[in-house]
């Protein structure tokens, strides 16, 4: 059977999206999800993917609309959990923090299929959005009926620490591939790991067995030779760095680093 991994496409890195009326209009209320098929000592929601929580990237897909969390079960009353939170906001769109391949792109779709049909209350494959005045009347959830929007990976839940492996990997293949698309030179996907929030100018060479993480940025023409472990540092333009570990640091332009160099907590 062909694994969720096998069957994606891969898309650019998601980005916070400009989202014109719906940062407005749209309250957004993220369900944090206890799953019980996760036996860590922390909360599913709270699983690092790529530098993000899962959460997070639920978030993320939502631009700037103002975003509420609360934790749910798969026994909890979702209306009672989320009636408290309502505001002015012309709608209410409620998500599932298990679904972090919910795209920026969907979210608009949804959100224009919604204003254009008058729509009260619509069901997703995950989540739901309603008209909140509409709401707040309400005594019981949606029919069966469901809308689908977007596609099999918009919804996909992660449920299961076979199911996190392959979201993970499609989300690491997604940053590496948008830094491609900016110029950026990656020798080896397969063995590379780049953060989410991580920074990386055209011209810049990543070679193979190098972890990058937290908030780091690598300058312009910068050569990270293999097995560096950088995180939350800046590399400046042009340098070259060797076979080192560099936290919470800032190496000057044109420097060499390493080989088996540790620098923490300095300006180079």
């Amino acid at each position: 059977m062909e694994t969720l991994l096998e069957k994606e496409i891969i898309k650019p890195m998601p980005q916070k999206t400009s989202t014109f009326w719906a940062n407005d209009d749209v309250l957004v209320i993220i369900l944090l999800y206890k799953n019980f098929n996760f036996t860590t000592t922390f909360t599913p929601y709270d699983i690092d993917i790529c530098g993000k929580k899962m959460w997070e990237w639920v978030a993320l897909s939502v631009g700037e609309c103002e975003i509420k969390t609360t934790v749910a079960t798969k026994e909890s009353d979702i209306l009672s959990l989320i009636k408290p939170y309502l505001n002015n906001k012309r709608y209410t769109m409620v998500l599932y923090s298990d679904t972090p391949l919910f795209s920026s792109v969907t979210f608009m779709d949804i959100m224009n299929y919604v204003r254009a049909r008058g729509v009260n209350a619509l069901k997703l494959p995950r989540g739901f959005v309603f008209d909140t005045n509409y709401l707040r009347t309400i005594t019981s959830l949606l029919s069966d009926n469901v809308v689908n929007f977007g596609n099999e990976h918009d919804f996909f839940e992660v449920d299961t620490p076979q199911k996190l492996y392959e979201v993970r990997q499609i989300i690491k293949q997604r940053i590496l591939d948008f830094h491609i698309s900016n110029g950026v030179s990656i020798l080896d996907k397969t063995s590379t790991q780049i953060d989410a929030d991580v920074v990386i100018s055209s011209g810049a060479v990543i070679d193979q067995n190098n972890v990058i993480s937290g908030l780091t940025y690598i300058g312009k023409n910068c050569k990270i030779e293999p097995n560096n472990i950088i995180h939350d540092s800046v590399i400046s333009d042009n340098c070259v760095i060797k076979c080192s570990y560099i936290d919470q640091s800032r190496i000057s332009e044109n420097m060499i680093v390493g080989p088996f160099e540790s620098i923490v907590g300095k300006s180079n």
